[in-house]
């Protein structure tokens, strides 16, 4: 495609989100909050390492199990369709958005890991995984992956330059036509935290304490870590969650998680190519404002 019709996209769509307040969140007198002009690039070379951590997030405990260097490969190698979010094109990205083609790189050892971890998860219902088997094949697999601290306004433009990309890719010949997309969506449920507060002072609970509250605590929601995610849930054909196949590899970490009342999952959405405007214009009626 051409790269001049991308460049003037992206300049188009960064005026979009000029002077973000990055500290989001209730007003603090005691905190600082820094205004920054966000621009979009293309992913390029030097994002490598930048991309292999916003994928790991994706991936998290069972980023092991993935080729995430292969993974960072592909999305460096099509530019022309997905992008990062900088301060500075020298920097690591702080955010990405991109599409992988399943079917065309179906010969990378990271694409086959993904579509095996993918169809190993969903195995718990027989009619998901029926689905997911003949989806995977074929699909589009979306990366949404950002820092923690970075704003959700980013998103709408990045979508809609990513959907926009896709079709001048496919009026130019390129593979990017799917009928579904899967989407890796970053939940958590709320559990009894290990931590109680007693006089303004927060101190572990007991192993007793522990034990009692379980045998009472009922079934709990489900939150999204990226606010996003539950306008992608009104759109999804079907979704599945679970559990990482890995444990956290420190226990620091997964005490931290208990402590906190936090059980980390994934969210599987599949949704039809189809919808995928009416997503965009939800996220641009309410993370755009």
């Amino acid at each position: 495609m051409d790269d001049k019709k991308g460049i003037k996209r992206k300049n188009e769509e960064a005026e979009t989100i000029e002077n973000v307040d990055s500290a989001s969140g209730e007003e603090d007198l005691d905190q600082d909050t820094v205004d920054v002009d966000f621009e979009f690039f293309d992913p390029k070379p030097i994002d490598f390492h930048g991309l292999k951590s916003l994928l790991r997030q994706t991936f998290s405990n069972d980023a092991e199990l993935i080729n995430i260097s292969s993974l960072a490969d592909i999305i460096i190698s099509q530019p022309a369709v997905g992008s990062t979010v900088k301060v500075d094109d020298e920097q690591d990205p702080y955010a990405l958005m991109t599409v992988i083609n399943l079917d065309m790189h179906k010969d990378k050892d990271c694409v086959k890991e993904i579509k095996g971890w993918l169809l190993d998860k969903s195995k718990k219902n027989d009619a998901v995984h029926g689905r997911m088997v003949q989806i995977v094949e074929k699909a589009g697999l979306i990366f949404n992956e950002r820092l923690i601290n970075m704003p959700p306004q980013i998103v709408p433009p990045m979508l809609k330059m990513l959907l926009e990309e896709m079709e001048w890719a496919v009026e130019d010949g390129e593979p990017f036509r799917f009928e579904y997309y899967i989407y890796i969506s970053k939940v958590y449920k709320e559990i009894e935290s290990t931590l109680a507060e007693e006089d303004g002072v927060v101190i572990e609970s007991s192993k007793k304490g522990k034990k009692k509250r379980a045998k009472t605590s009922t079934e709990t929601s489900t939150f999204y870590f990226q606010p996003e995610d539950e306008i992608i849930q009104e759109h999804a054909e079907f979704s599945f969650d679970f559990k990482f196949a890995k444990e956290a590899q420190s226990s620091d970490s997964r005490r931290a998680f208990q402590e906190y009342g936090i059980d980390p999952l994934r969210r599987v959405f599949v949704i039809k190519a189809e919808k995928m405007k009416a997503v965009l214009e939800q996220f641009e009626s309410i993370l755009s404002a």
